[in-house]
């Protein structure tokens, strides 16, 4: 499952994790429950953590809250495009890589329906493969693809 799977990466990470996802909501994935559980600990073990959204999912984190005890770094991304214009996504891939040793790569939103109810598919890759996943993040934010989210 793919609660199971990114749950996992955060929990192993000890450098750094990036996830990604258009769709958050309150409540579900990265705002409350298991998942957000293992994102503030990753953060408390030192872990820096990269978390790319629309602004509207964004918005759903406590960053308060996750960021409490923190040794690791919280950054928040958008797509360039989704700032300008609300309406634009600018980015529909859903991914999580830690490390560069270990990357999820799916079809599942941070939330209710993406996380338990829907039929979702997804890959764990290992190795060279999550380490260009990785090396994709650093292109995208050298080329402006994501921009800190305001």
């Amino acid at each position: 499952m793919t609660l199971g799977v990114l749950t996992q990466l955060l929990a192993q990470a000890k450098r750094s994790v990036v996830i990604a996802a258009p769709f958050m909501q309150a409540g579900y994935g990265l705002s409350s429950g298991t998942l957000a559980e293992a994102l503030q600990a990753a953060l408390q073990r030192g872990v820096n953590v990269d978390v790319v959204g629309t602004g509207q999912g964004l918005q759903t984190l406590d960053t308060t809250w996750l960021s409490q005890n923190a040794q690791g770094r919280l950054r928040l991304f958008q797509p360039k495009e989704n700032m300008a214009d609300a309406q634009r996504l600018g980015s529909h891939a859903k991914f999580c890589v830690a490390d560069g040793l270990s990357a999820y790569v799916g079809s599942a939103n941070l939330t209710a329906p993406g996380l338990g109810r829907h039929l979702e598919m997804g890959l764990l890759v290992q190795g060279k493969v999550a380490r260009q996943i990785e090396d994709f993040w650093l292109y995208a934010l050298e080329i402006e693809l994501f921009i800190p989210a305001a």
